[in-house]
């Protein structure tokens, strides 16, 4: 069985979607009817073994967009070519994806002159780590059945969770592997959802009566039973990582049952989650809720504090249940889970600065949640109406963040009823409130510059509030030697360059921002006005060293 984290098929976005960015990516390319006299072509190649990769994907992106594919000897080619500066970069399904300024070779920036022939392009891939070990019992019996999970800490909103990167199932002989982890120091866990029966007299069978039994208790390696108490394994490129055992201990476990009350559809989604975020994602139940009764069940609960949540929609509205659950040593009373509508919300939009180019009845409002809680169901989206009003049907209780769309501005402020909220982390209850947003188009310009000059290596530049928005951040690619220009709302930032190109998702990590904030520039940028920058790239050695610190 997999762990609870599959269990849930209507998330529909991940923490990297709660980051505001702007890539430098070329995604529509230019007619594709641009051609000149330049050619590239190359290999790609195993960063360890140095093997020709065969049947990888090579991108040309630049002047025109280009794809190939390498043949049994990892050989691309690129041709008719107009002159110009390109990015090149490879990846395979055989390979994890890289990761960035820690993956130098999988991407790297040419620039091409009329009737040039670059020849000899090397990149390479990265090849994955794997784990592998043993799961026994109390009594050194081999464990089969048992799933085992590799995770890392994600920093999601203001949440920061455990969130699984590989996963596999013990054989007959109680053992694993996970293959293919991105380097990176893991978390192990191991479940084992088995019973142990204990002997007990005679005893009647009811609908509230278990038999008594024990259950296994997931385990961190080495031991622990939580993150906190684990030792973290890490996971080199092409190294085979093995003894990362487990000997399982019997522990009481204790059924949670109930009813969903009021029940407006079929559709009933019930979890069953630590009340600490940092365990929810791993250590979560799920339990399915008979379709004629209402009736749930969740069997082998281990003692600790818990969070009972019923979601539903019907006729496009969602509905919401709650409730704290202690699990301790006695058996708990059923449980009567009522189900309520979700608040409508209604708000409306003003727009400080340039209206003329911005009407509020073009724009369309959307939030995405940061805690996690509202994550199941239909994203509120709304449209602003020729007034600026707006109207969200059903928003589940929880934390959340809003966007405006359509309009070029940035969310300046938000009221929450009579209260100034942070745009980024509103709550919301279970009673219906009004949300007054004001959406400014007074952005701030600020250049960028770097202190060694753009050349032939690419560099890129980050720019993210010193305070306030956790899960904002603002890319530049800078691929010349004069200022690179970007937007931001006003305030202050830190800005941080790198010697390597597309580091973004690496910084939408908290700790590692804070790591970096000696080693970056700070700007104040005024409203409406401009500020510039000048930042000394850091290398992808040096980067590294920085996430190598963090992460022991």
């Amino acid at each position: 069985m997999r762990p609870a984290i599959a269990l849930f098929p209507f998330l529909w976005m991940g923490a990297a979607a709660q980051v505001q960015v702007q890539r430098f990516e070329r995604s529509n390319f230019p007619p594709q009817a641009q051609t000149g006299k330049a050619s590239v072509e190359g290999s790609v190649l195993d960063a360890v073994t140095r093997e020709p990769v065969k049947k990888a994907s090579v991108m040309l992106n630049g002047q025109v967009g280009l794809n190939a594919v390498t043949d049994a000897s990892g050989h691309f080619a690129f041709r008719q070519l107009p002159a110009g500066q390109y990015m090149i970069q490879t990846h395979s399904e055989k390979y994890p994806p890289g990761q960035g300024p820690l993956d130098t070779g999988q991407q790297l920036t040419i620039s091409l002159s009329a009737e040039e022939e670059k020849k000899d392009i090397r990149l390479t891939l990265t090849p994955g780590g794997s784990v592998r070990g043993r799961i026994v019992d109390e009594e050194g019996t081999p464990m089969p059945h048992c799933s085992v999970t590799g995770a890392r800490f994600h920093d999601m909103g203001t949440d920061r969770t455990l969130q699984q990167a590989g996963f596999a199932q013990t054989d007959d002989k109680g053992e694993y592997r996970i293959s293919n982890l991105p380097r990176g120091k893991y978390y192990i866990q191991a479940r084992c959802n088995q019973t142990l029966p204990l002997p007990h007299a005679f005893i009647r069978r009811s609908s509230t009566m278990d038999a008594p039994a024990l259950t296994y208790a997931p385990q961190f390696y080495a031991g622990a039973a939580n993150p906190a108490g684990a030792a973290k394994v890490e996971a080199l490129p092409g190294a085979d990582i093995s003894g990362i055992d487990f000997q399982m201990a019997p522990a009481r476990g204790f059924t949670v049952r109930g009813r969903v009350g009021s029940a407006p559809g079929r559709n009933v989604q019930l979890t069953l989650a630590p009340q600490d975020p940092a365990g929810r994602e791993l250590l979560s139940h799920g339990a399915g809720v008979n379709q004629s009764t209402g009736e749930f069940r969740f069997p082998n609960v281990l003692p600790g504090s818990y969070e009972l949540t019923a979601t539903a929609w019907a006729e496009g509205i969602s509905y919401y249940g709650k409730v704290p659950v202690e699990v301790g040593a006695t058996p708990l009373e059923p449980i009567v889970l009522a189900l309520a509508a979700a608040p409508a919300i209604a708000g409306s939009i003003s727009i400080e600065g340039d209206t003329a180019n911005s009407p509020a009845n073009n724009a369309r409002v959307m939030m995405n949640p940061t805690d996690g809680r509202g994550m199941m169901g239909p994203q509120p989206k709304a449209e602003v109406q020729s007034d600026g009003t707006f109207l969200f049907s059903s928003v589940m209780p929880g934390r959340w963040r809003i966007f405006v769309n359509s309009v070029p501005g940035y969310v300046k402020s938000v009221k929450l009823g009579d209260r100034e909220v942070p745009p980024w982390d509103i709550e919301i209850e279970s009673t219906a409130v009004q949300l007054k947003v004001v959406v400014s188009t007074r952005y701030t310009r600020v250049d960028v510059l770097s202190a060694t000059g753009a050349g032939s290596e690419p560099i890129s530049a980050i720019l993210w509030p010193a305070s306030g928005d956790p899960g904002f951040q603002q890319n530049i690619g800078m691929i010349s030697q004069s200022p690179s220009t970007t937007n931001v709302p006003p305030g202050r930032y830190y800005a941080c360059g790198f010697a390597v190109a597309q580091p973004w998702n690496l910084m939408q990590s908290s700790a590692l921002r804070t790591a970096l904030e000696s080693r970056c520039e700070a700007v104040d940028a005024p409203e409406g006005g401009s500020a510039r920058v000048q930042v000394t790239p850091i290398s992808s050695a040096d980067l590294k060293e920085v996430i190598e610190k963090i992460d022991q």
